[in-house]
């Protein structure tokens, strides 16, 4: 219930306005159906079918100034008040479903907007600890189920009740004003039991729901998954276990939708048998203490549209409850809290960024107790070129990752140009930085406009300048649009070597003082990585730069390496010097057998 307050106030209470028709519209309909039609039945009819015996009906005798009127205009007048009680129904029927559905779409944008700027603002840490397929579920289904929530199923969850309250209100005027109050305390038994089941039955459905709901999670990861390695799963022959794969995760799925589905649709025949039950006994005990038919209809009608609008409170509340796993799924990314917040005072660069880095004491782990980098304290003065070599796993790229600081540290501090980097705005930091990846990320677009993200407001001329410095130009011709060659998503349509190119030439148009090259050339053969080194070499120049390095021939241009252990550094010096003296950097450099 917590989270549900906290989604209504979020994206219910901008819409105030509108969701205030949407109610008024849903009470006039309950209040023309639920109470309109068994007063009708009760006063009107009579007035069109006339008792035999001459009985003055019982509408004249409460509006005597009716009396005057003749018999041809008091039936045109009761045959007309029919259409219009329903015209009245119907329109504000309409009314409602339309403001809904309009309230719905723009609450179901609002909420799929913050959502997804949350995914954007929230720690890299938050995005690796959870499949991508599972986001995309909380992004696109999640939303909708909530959005269904705060529209649809609260509508019906105020205006349902509304219309069993004016039901039971006219079915308790009609019986006390037919004589018949006895009947109301026997009712009241069958309304109670129909509650039961609309209390029980929600309970259960929201715990079958969540499961469901993570089913689809793990559902939309599995095919995600499958579809961003078909080059692996092909290679290594996994179609079959990758089928297998998902014919579990959707078995899972499919035996909590079943049982959920269970529930759901348990509820409208309990309610119908309840609803038979209560009519069945007021027929009996109406005709046992000689009710007239007209008033039997009338009451039967209230009591019918009581138990009717019970059974749709029951159907939303069952809805309501289906997606308290989409809420809480979404909650936790609303709600999470950001570990790399804005700092309240934020400093800024002078100018020009010189782009030295200081480590000062930096400890730091993905997990408490578990410490990936312990103890580390250096300076790297602006315009050096490091390395940072050392086995797998022992620090080096937590090393550079805490430098744009996409995540904190746990101990000790990072500076750039002597400023915290808690200090300064993340956006701010980040201007300062150009990395380029071992998997090189390309988006869906011109080759133009994948360098132009290196800085939007670069000209034609700079871009066509770093395509030339990246050497993206020497493939261009084979383009069929050349530099404005539309790319498929991940840069589908260019080689691996040339991905590569035109993640260079957008870290040549941004021109920042600071460079990342996490392990650039790993992923390429050997004549591709000594082309585009070269380019490599060139956009160093002049830059702080930190090349993680898992082949030693990417750092022959270095000033000084970094050797990691076990996250600590346990060599700093030239190739020269660490050959000499470290024996963990000779013993890496010896086996790759560089001469």
């Amino acid at each position: 219930m917590k989270n549900l307050i906290y989604f209504l106030k979020r994206f219910m209470l901008p819409h105030a306005g509108m969701f205030t028709m949407v109610l008024c519209t849903g009470m006039i309909a309950a209040a023309a159906s639920g109470a309109g039609v068994p007063f009708m039945v009760k006063y009107v009819f009579p007035v069109v079918f006339r008792n035999e015996n001459g009985a003055m009906p019982e509408l004249l005798e409460l509006i005597p100034s009716l009396q005057s009127l003749s018999p041809g205009t008091l039936l045109m007048m009761a045959c007309a008040a029919m259409p219009a009680v329903f015209l009245i129904r119907g329109v504000a029927m309409w009314g409602n479903a339309v403001l809904v559905s309009v309230l719905g779409i723009r609450i179901l944008e609002t909420l799929r907007m913050q959502v997804f700027s949350r995914v954007q603002e929230l720690p890299i840490a938050f995005m690796e600890s959870r499949k991508k397929g599972d986001i995309i579920s909380r992004i696109l289904t999640d939303t909708a189920n909530v959005q269904s929530i705060l529209t649809t199923v609260s509508n019906d969850l105020i205006k349902q009740p509304i219309m069993a309250l004016c039901s039971i209100s006219a079915f308790v005027f009609l019986l006390v004003a037919s004589g018949q109050g006895i009947l109301f305390l026997v009712n009241i038994l069958f309304i109670a039991l129909a509650a039961w089941p609309i209390i029980e039955f929600g309970r259960r459905i929201s715990q079958k729901s969540q499961r469901a709901q993570q089913g689809l999670g793990e559902l939309n990861a599995a095919v995600q998954q499958n579809l961003e390695n078909q080059r692996e799963v092909r290679a290594y022959a996994m179609e079959e276990r990758q089928i297998e794969y998902f014919a579990n995760a959707s078995r899972r799925l499919r035996t909590n939708l079943v049982k959920l589905v269970k529930y759901q649709k348990a509820l409208i025949p309990v309610m119908e048998v309840v609803t038979a039950l209560a009519l069945a006994f007021l027929l009996v005990r109406g005709r046992l203490y000689g009710l007239q038919l007209t008033d039997f209809m009338a009451i039967a009608a209230a009591l019918f549209f009581a138990f009717d609008s019970m059974k749709r409170a029951g159907t939303a509340w069952n809805r309501f409850n289906e997606a308290q796993g989409a809420i809480r799924r979404l909650a936790e990314v609303l709600m999470e809290p950001n570990n790399i917040p804005e700092p309240e005072n934020p400093k800024v660069f002078s100018s020009p960024v010189r782009g030295e880095i200081r480590f000062r004491n930096v400890t730091f782990g993905y997990e408490p107790d578990k410490p990936v980098l312990r103890g580390v304290d250096l300076t790297i003065p602006a315009g050096q070129i490091v390395g940072l070599v050392g086995p797998s796993g022992s620090g080096k790229t937590t090393f550079a990752s805490l430098i744009p600081r996409f995540y904190e540290v746990s101990q000790g501090a990072v500076e750039v140009d002597g400023i915290d980097v808690r200090e300064l705005r993340p956006h701010d930091l980040r201007e300062q930085l150009s990395l380029v990846g071992q998997q090189a990320l390309l988006f869906a677009g011109s080759i133009r406009e994948n360098i132009r993200l290196g800085r939007l407001d670069a000209t034609d001329e700079e871009i066509i300048a770093a395509a030339d410095s990246a050497a993206v130009s020497k493939f261009l011709e084979s383009q069929p649009q050349g530099i404005d060659t539309e790319l498929g998503q991940g840069g589908a349509g260019l080689s691996g070597g040339q991905r590569q190119r035109v993640a260079i030439a957008r870290a040549f148009v941004k021109d920042a003082p600071i460079l990342i090259l996490d392990e650039a050339t790993a992923s390429l053969d050997a004549e591709s990585e000594r082309e585009i080194q070269e380019e490599l070499d060139k956009l160093a120049q002049g830059r702080t730069t930190l090349i993680v390095a898992h082949r030693f021939s990417t750092i022959r241009n270095a000033h000084r390496i970094l050797v990691f252990d076990y996250g600590r550094i346990v060599g700093d010096g030239t190739h020269e010097e660490l050959y000499a003296n470290c024996p963990l950097y000779k013993e890496l450099y010896d086996r790759q057998g560089i001469e």
